[in-house]
């Protein structure tokens, strides 16, 4: 018993150590990032000398707002900043700019950047995705560093409507922002790849897994072979077990929500689950109860793929869902010191937990043992 408890205590004090460590350094490195914390509302800017409009284009697709500027709009923006809540920000980086903020309960935010009048601003900007490389983590002792964690996105295509998900509503950036916010206090963070088109691997499985929508298909039978089909129809990736991936299919037979594969080493996310909360210019309805439902359920499963199992802790990120309380929908939001250590390790290694090819890494063994 003493043992157990001299090694919590030490786990404890590594994790006030590097959390410590993190505080005290900045999120953004030498390249240029925007964070965005949806729940919070607040931004971490750091961009060097970025046009006016690309930058408002960055905005565009790591919130999903919709954003209008006045044709002909220019200018050059180097800001560095923390925790700035969405106006402060704006006003911070627009300067001179006149701009309107207005968060939408039936709608997504809708920025307005403008110099002259309001209805000036007509011009719809572009969502611009900034190149992302994820630097090598050498192994060694975990110093409490940001590890940003390369996430490769796919929508799934195909012939059958249950399957294929439409490459407009792919954008997952907004959502991730909502599941780094939850994972923050790990001080790990997932950035997302362009979205891209994937097609199945077996066109019987196809049939298959259309066929468990079909009338009188009862939940026993989907329950029994939907992983078996699942595990058939989706390709293995070369990168398994490298690189985290989200694999956007449109929908899940019975309802299911997101499920981590891990010996595909991808996350299946039914789009249906959040298409109502894009619309077809891509702006996402962030205030949306709902979109941080879908925000935590996401985290949850890049728990599973960080190695976290399953717990009965009520108000637990990683909870069983058949065993949490209370309305709403989705998993809680905490995270234990040991679960935060688990998952870093795992996190050090690059890419998601893979049964034989990227296993859980080992506990590591307390001095002098």
């Amino acid at each position: 018993m003493k043992e157990g408890k001299s090694g919590r205590l030490k786990e404890m004090r590594l994790l006030l150590t590097w959390i410590g460590f993190a505080l005290c350094h900045s999120v953004a490195g030498a390249a240029d990032s925007v964070v965005w914390h949806p729940k919070a509302r607040t931004f971490d800017m750091n961009v060097r000398a970025m046009g006016l409009e690309k930058l408002l284009g960055v905005i565009k697709a790591e919130t999903g707002w919709e954003v209008l500027v006045e044709p002909g709009l220019k200018g050059r923006v180097g800001v560095k900043f923390r925790d700035k809540p969405a106006a402060d920000a704006m006003r911070f980086l627009l300067g001179d700019k006149r701009f309107s903020l207005v968060p939408r309960t039936k709608g997504g935010t809708r920025l307005m950047v403008y110099e002259s009048a309001l209805r000036g601003a007509t011009q719809q900007v572009a969502a611009e995705m900034l190149a992302f490389e994820a630097e090598p983590l050498a192994p060694g002792a975990d110093d409490g560093r940001l590890l940003t964690l390369k996430v490769k996105v796919h929508h799934l295509k195909s012939s059958f409507a249950s399957i294929n998900a439409d490459s407009k509503l792919t954008n997952l950036r907004p959502l991730i922002a909502g599941v780094n916010e939850m994972w923050q206090s790990a001080n790990i963070r997932f950035v997302a790849d362009r979205p891209l088109p994937m097609r199945a691997a077996d066109r019987d499985a196809e049939k298959a897994f259309a066929g468990l929508f079909k009338p009188g298909v009862s939940a026993t039978a989907v329950a029994q072979l939907q992983s078996r089909i699942l595990h058939k129809m989706l390709p293995d990736l070369p990168d398994r077990g490298k690189v985290f991936h989200i694999v956007v299919i449109y929908t899940m037979p019975r309802a299911y929500g997101a499920v981590y594969l891990p010996a595909k080493g991808m996350v299946l996310m039914p789009q249906v689950k959040f298409a109502a909360l894009v619309d077809a210019d891509g702006v996402w309805k962030d205030g949306s109860p709902v979109f941080f439902a879908q925000s935590n359920i996401l985290a949850h499963e890049m728990g599973h793929s960080l190695s976290l199992p399953h717990v009965a802790t009520q108000g637990n990120l990683m909870i069983d869902g058949k065993l949490r309380k209370g309305g709403g929908v989705g998993p809680g939001t905490k995270l234990t010191a040991q679960q935060i250590l688990a998952a870093r390790r795992q996190a050090f290694t690059g890419g998601p937990y893979v049964p034989g090819l990227n296993p859980r890494p080992a506990k590591p063994k307390p001095p002098g043992d």
